[in-house]
């Protein structure tokens, strides 16, 4: 059965327009009060915005947990929930500022979405201020009602417009937040080396590679600290690659503390020629 992830979700979605008619598209970054999980600016000027949910509690949540959102989204308030609980802590935080607090002066999107696996949620369950997304599992080019689909995702409730605003960039601060999506990707990217250092380069499944850490933890006394320490951290045997590659730095760390002369490069060099040797 298809898994359905945020990632694939996003990747769907930049069928959305044509490509020649996007100015702008972002993905997990905080253009509004918010972070939002993928956001289309159209060469026109209007923002679409796409809330992703791969299950029913995860959509339940979001209007339990980010009712300031909601309320900016439905633009019918006038003062953020948030403002009442600031006024009950007003002794912690000071004086309450009421112009912070008002719905019109915040930021929102054109057009507001739920993208979600077909069929997870009901059209009725969307609020009026909402559209609704149907995403099809992979390779699968038929609805439910078993209609064609080749983008992979049909509109299941048209979003209305909330306003006919169109922002600057200025406005939506996009020059500090493309910097810090820079940052962020040239970190994803040195990640990505490293996992291609083990699982490519080499052509070393991780989990051998693994096995051998986890022997010699057992055979050298200095290293049962890691039982006590990096176990209770994560399980060894992670489900994502990315928490293996942390596993990974943990154990190399802690060798150089608890061993300041052992050579990891040359320890994991000689588990590669074994390898080798064994293929």
């Amino acid at each position: 059965m298809f898994k359905f992830t945020e990632e694939y979700i996003q990747r769907i979605l930049d069928g959305f327009f044509k490509q020649n008619s996007q100015k702008y598209t972002l993905e997990n970054l905080y253009v509004f009060d918010w972070e939002s999980d993928k956001l289309i600016e159209t060469r026109s000027g209007l923002i679409y915005e796409y809330e992703i949910k791969v299950s029913r509690s995860d959509y339940k949540n979001d209007f339990k947990n980010k009712k300031d959102k909601h309320v900016i989204l439905e633009g019918k308030e006038r003062l953020l929930p948030s403002y009442d609980i600031r006024k009950e802590n007003y002794d912690k935080f000071g004086p309450v500022n009421e112009k912070r607090f008002l719905v019109e002066n915040r930021k929102k999107p054109n057009y507001f979405y739920y993208a979600v696996p077909e069929g997870m949620i009901d059209v009725s369950e969307v609020p009026d201020y909402a559209g609704l997304i149907y995403v099809l599992p992979e390779e699968t080019n038929k609805t439910k009602d078993g209609i064609y689909c080749w983008e992979g995702f049909y509109i299941a409730k048209k979003a209305p417009k909330l306003h006919d605003k169109r922002y600057t960039d200025e406005e939506l601060n996009f020059t500090e937040k493309f910097y810090y999506n820079m940052l962020s990707w040239k970190e994803k990217c040195r990640s990505e080396k490293d996992r291609r250092l083990v699982t490519e380069e080499h052509k070393i499944p991780y989990a051998e590679l693994f096995e051998k850490y986890t022997k010699l933890k057992k055979e050298n006394a200095a290293l049962k600290t890691l039982v006590d320490t990096e176990a209770q951290k994560t399980d060894f045997f992670s489900k994502t690659l990315d928490d293996d590659m942390q596993i990974m730095r943990e154990y190399r760390k802690k060798l150089k503390e608890l061993i300041p002369d052992f050579n990891v490069i040359e320890f994991e060099d000689k588990i590669l020629e074994e390898y080798d040797d064994e293929k």
